[in-house]
């Protein structure tokens, strides 16, 4: 995409040459926003986007119709993505993410919606760390904040082939508000599932995904991958 860095200023004798750089980013250059940012921050270098699991993901897949990147954060996964498929729909609450994403993305196949995905629609608190939202596994009324929460299922998303989640914790929510979605579509589910971290969450997101007729195929780090069995 076309996206103009920091401009650097050379002087010539008494004639100032101004270079400017408005040319495609590099494929691991990404604008940013960690925690220690108050702004969007450029990296040259921004890293992979967790290429291994992605593509250990991406071989069971055999149709490239629609993907879904459920937490697109900074559109890391999403760039990849949108080369393969005719359409990436990305899901991102945070709008500091959504600042860098739109600088990071311009693809015509790509979506932004700006909410979380959830069980039902309503609104629910940003984490303490601002990258997450807050959650626990039994609640029936998740904590009210300012961020706004849809099921997926709302959005009638047909001929879906491939969806990667993450989403912190989140998991729960999201599968069952994406429950028709998934029944009705064989897509590919990669989703990031921390045993160790949260292994309540992770073993009710199992159960729900083995209910709506998946199974485990395989897993890099924490990310799983599951097939229609």
């Amino acid at each position: 995409m076309n996206s103009t860095a920091e401009v650097p200023v050379q002087n010539v004798g008494i004639v100032q040459i101004v270079i400017v750089e408005n040319a495609m980013l590099a494929e691991n250059s990404f604008w940013v926003w960690y925690l220690n940012h108050t702004e969007p921050t450029f990296l040259e270098d921004g890293g992979n986007g967790q290429a291994n699991q992605r593509d250990n993901s991406l071989k069971q897949v055999s149709r490239w119709r629609n993907a879904i990147d459920v937490g697109a954060n900074v559109g890391e996964w999403t760039r990849p993505l949108a080369k393969k498929f005719q359409q990436v729909i990305c899901f991102e609450p945070n709008p500091n993410f959504r600042k860098c994403f739109k600088k990071n993305i311009d693809e015509d196949n790509v979506i932004l919606h700006p909410y979380a995905l959830s069980s039902h629609s309503h609104t629910a608190e940003q984490g303490s760390n601002h990258t997450h939202l807050n959650f626990t596994v039994g609640d029936t009324d998740p904590r009210k904040g300012s961020i706004e929460c849809r099921p997926l299922d709302m959005f009638n998303l047909k001929q879906v082939d491939y969806i990667k989640i993450d989403v912190d914790g989140f998991e729960v929510p999201v599968l069952l508000g994406a429950q028709k979605t998934l029944q009705n579509n064989n897509a590919v589910i990669n989703i990031e599932m921390k045993q160790t971290k949260r292994p309540g969450i992770v073993k009710e997101a199992r159960k729900i995904l083995r209910y709506l007729g998946y199974r485990l195929h395989n897993k890099v780090r924490s990310d799983e991958v599951w097939l229609k069995s």
